[in-house]
C-alpha cells in the first residue's frame, strides 16, 4: 500500500496571528521537503465579503518572497467556518489541512474544541499548531495508540510523514491493567509497527513509568525527546469520546507542540483500503 501522499495544504486562514502562524508552518513543511502548495481558505458570511477578502488575500501574497508565492494561491467562499473548510479541502484535492488554534490561558478548552468541531466533520488528516508554536524541522514524532482500533488510524499520515522527513517516530502505548484491553493493545502496536517496517520507517517502542497520569507522562517524555510533533487519532463516539479529550488536551498542550490528527470513525467510512490494519 502506497503512503499518502502530502503535496498540497489547506490553511484556514482569518487575518490573525494564530492562522498566520500555521500559515508560515505549512511555508516551512513544503522548504523542507522540496515540494507543495499552499491554499489559504477563507470563508465569509455573505456574498458581498469576497471581494475585500480576496484583495485582503493578494495583500497577504504580495509580501511574500517570489518563491513562497509561486507556491501560494487562495480560495474565498461564503458558508459556515466549521462546515465548509473540510467541503474546501474536498473541492480542491488538499492533501492535509493546517489550522491554528488559539493557546490563551483560560481559552484552552474552548479553542481545542472548536478546532475538534472541524476535524470531526473532515476526513481529511490536520495538523493543529498554536500561535507561537514551536519552530523546527520535523525529525521526532510522539504517537500515543491504545486498546481502541482507531487509535492506529493515524498510522498512515504520521508514517508518510516520517518517510517525508526522515523522522522517528516514538510508540507510546496506553497503560491499563485490563488483560483483555492490554491484548487489543498489542495486537494495534504490532499493526502499527507492521506498517512502520514495511515502509522503511524509524521507531521505537516507549514504556512509560506509570507513577503519573498517562498524559502527563506522555507530554513529559515528548518535552525529553523534543518532540516536533505529536500524532493522535481523534474518535468522538461513545466510550471513545473519552479520547476527545485526550486529544483536545494534545492541542492545547504547554510546549506548543504540533499534532496530527484525523477524525477516525470517518476515515474508516470513507476509506475501507486501510490494508495496513490487519496483521
Amino acid at each position: 500500500m502506497k503512503s499518502v501522499t502530502i503535496d498540497k495544504y489547506l490553511v484556514p486562514y482569518d487575518f490573525t496571528g494564530v492562522t498566520d502562524d500555521a500559515f508560515h508552518y505549512a511555508i516551512r513543511l513544503i522548504k523542507t521537503a522540496g515540494s507543495g502548495q499552499v491554499l489559504l481558505g477563507h470563508i465569509v458570511k455573505n456574498s458581498s465579503e469576497v471581494g475585500p477578502a480576496e484583495k485582503k488575500l493578494e495583500e497577504v501574497i504580495s509580501k511574500l518572497s517570489d518563491e513562497e508565492k509561486e507556491i501560494t494561491s487562495y480560495k474565498v467562499i461564503e458558508g459556515d467556518i466549521f462546515k465548509d473548510i473540510p467541503k474546501m479541502a474536498d473541492l480542491t484535492g488538499a492533501s492535509v489541512i493546517v489550522m491554528g488554534t488559539h493557546g490563551s490561558h483560560g481559552l484552552q478548552k474552548v479553542f481545542g474544541s472548536h478546532a475538534l468541531k472541524i476535524v470531526s466533520n473532515s476526513h481529511i488528516p490536520f495538523i493543529i499548531t498554536q500561535e507561537d508554536e514551536k519552530e523546527s524541522e520535523i525529525n521526532d514524532i510522539v504517537m500515543p495508540f491504545s486498546f481502541q482500533r482507531e487509535s492506529v488510524q493515524v498510522t498512515q499520515f504520521a508514517a508518510s510523514l516520517a518517510e517525508k522527513f526522515d523522522a522517528t517516530i516514538h510508540l507510546v502505548g496506553y497503560r491499563g491493567n485490563d488483560e483483555w484491553l492490554l491484548r487489543d493493545m498489542k495486537t494495534n502496536q504490532a499493526i502499527v509497527r507492521k506498517h512502520l517496517t514495511q515502509h522503511g520507517v524509524k521507531y521505537n517502542m516507549v514504556t512509560l513509568p506509570g507513577k503519573k497520569s498517562y498524559e502527563k507522562e506522555l507530554l513529559e517524555y515528548a518535552k525529553v525527546v523534543d518532540a516536533d510533533l505529536i500524532a493522535a487519532a481523534y474518535f468522538p463516539q461513545g466510550i471513545r469520546a473519552l479520547f476527545n479529550s485526550f486529544v483536545q488536551e494534545m492541542i492545547m498542550n504547554e510546549q506548543r507542540i504540533p499534532v496530527i490528527t484525523i477524525n477516525a470513525p470517518e476515515v474508516m467510512a470513507v476509506d475501507s483500503g486501510f490494508s495496513f490494519l490487519t496483521v
